[in-house]
């Protein structure tokens, strides 16, 4: 089924679901994200993205897929003011990952990623929204220029946002969710039905005694499969973040401080996240710290990034004999300033670096990357969209990370390339 007909399929089962409803009034909404472009070598040739530490990347200038969300959004609203939202979330990119229960190359052309119902303004609890089904955390943090959600809580499951404690807001949701092609393990007690999936209870406070301060608490529980001996079956995680009213202080803009510890299911590939801690053991941990932020200098927007994040016992099937992981430590830092020199024309530049040291190990080493890119501009600010962009980007890495970047780009023992490409970008 083709986007354009299945888009058109659910706005209609969208608005039939509201002429059930005792709504007074409802509205249909669409929103959505388009990203498509190339990105080829000197020699004309497509290449993939660079991703060295495989969790994000610079953006700009080190993208090739083609992505698509369509977000439409029914809202009925009672005649007592109560407000329910269904919302859906479609999404195609040239290639599968996470929870889109596909696998590459099974045909799929259109993901079902969210599908959920939200109740606000209940005569008991007016101020608090309530939900169930499959859905994004709306408490998800991602960094646009490093293309990387370091909060990412998705799945299905049920709970509130929004409850007024008094000296804080309370969002709490219990998630489930396994990686796509996980699920077909099954538990190691044959007489369970089903497979393995995190179950994980998330709790927020947020704007805590009415400051920047928010706190997270988060805890997992899965089944162990037949896959491995010594998986943990169960975690514990936590986030604390300081949102500032602009940049460090320094500048006008936005900008977080963000630390993040998790043990079990919680750490690793699930710091901060869940569902990818089903191969951990009782012994990994790790811990995390983000800046995030954007100066607005005038003209001039600068986006920032940096993270630091270790690791123990990373991995455990790493070491079959052992039954332990690696050690390791990973860490990132980059800016991308926006000139904006008409009100439909800017400059834009980005230099990023990244690291990568995994102990015991011969990998060892970073990726320096550099892009500049003249933007066509809707709006002025680095935040307009649509965008488009031509651009040409340089990237050097040290020979002991090679095996983290696609053999096209190392089987002549090259460490460095020049990349060029053109892209087009949108929300609405």
């Amino acid at each position: 089924m083709k986007t354009k007909q299945l888009t058109k399929c659910v706005a209609l089962a969208l608005t039939a679901y509201a002429g059930f409803a005792s709504a007074a009034t409802t509205d249909f909404q669409l929103h959505g994200y388009v990203r498509s472009g190339i990105l080829l070598n000197k020699d004309g040739n497509s290449v993939n993205q660079l991703y060295p530490l495989s969790y994000g990347g610079w953006r700009l200038g080190n993208e090739d897929k083609t992505k698509v969300e369509l977000l439409p959004t029914m809202i009925m609203t009672a005649d007592s003011g109560v407000i329910a939202r269904v919302k859906v979330n479609l999404t195609h990119e040239t290639k599968c990952t996470a929870d889109w229960n596909c696998v590459d190359n099974d045909g799929h052309e259109l993901q079902v990623r969210e599908a959920y119902s939200e109740i606000e303004g209940a005569s008991f609890a007016p101020n608090t929204v309530f939900w169930a089904g499959k859905r994004y955390s709306s408490s998800n943090t991602s960094n646009h220029e490093y293309d990387w959600e370091y909060i990412q809580y998705n799945g299905t499951g049920g709970g509130f946002d929004k409850a007024d404690l008094g000296f804080a807001r309370l969002d709490f949701g219990v998630y489930t969710f396994t990686p796509s092609d996980k699920i077909s393990w099954t538990p190691v007690d044959k007489t369970q039905q089903g497979y393995p999936e995190d179950v994980s209870a998330n709790m927020w406070l947020k704007g805590i005694g009415g400051t920047g301060f928010d706190m997270q608490l988060v805890a997992h529980t899965m089944n162990a499969s037949d896959w491995q001996s010594n998986q943990a079956e169960k975690g514990l995680g936590t986030t604390l973040m300081y949102n500032f009213a602009n940049f460090y202080g320094v500048a006008n803009g936005y900008s977080r401080a963000v630390f993040q510890y998790g043990k079990g299911l919680a750490a690793g590939d699930s710091l901060g996240k869940n569902g990818w801690g089903f191969a951990n053991s009782d012994g990994t941990k790790s811990w995390r710290f983000v800046l995030d932020g954007m100066a607005s200098l005038g003209k001039v927007d600068v986006s920032t990034f940096a993270f630091y994040q270790d690791d123990k016992d990373y991995k455990p099937w790493a070491n079959a004999a052992e039954g332990t992981g690696n050690d390791r430590n990973l860490w990132a830092i980059g800016f991308r300033p926006l000139h904006q020199i008409t009100s439909n024309f800017a400059m834009q530049y980005e230099a990023g670096y990244e690291y990568l040291d995994v102990k015991d190990t011969d990998v060892k080493g970073g990726m320096a990357k550099f892009t500049v890119a003249p933007t066509l501009t809707f709006e002025s600010g680095f935040w307009s969209r649509p965008q488009l962009r031509v651009f040409a980007t340089y990237a050097k890495w040290d020979k002991e990370i090679d095996t983290r970047f696609d053999s096209g780009y190392t089987r002549n023992g090259d460490t460095d390339t020049l990349n060029f490409g053109l892209q087009g970008e949108v929300w609405f």
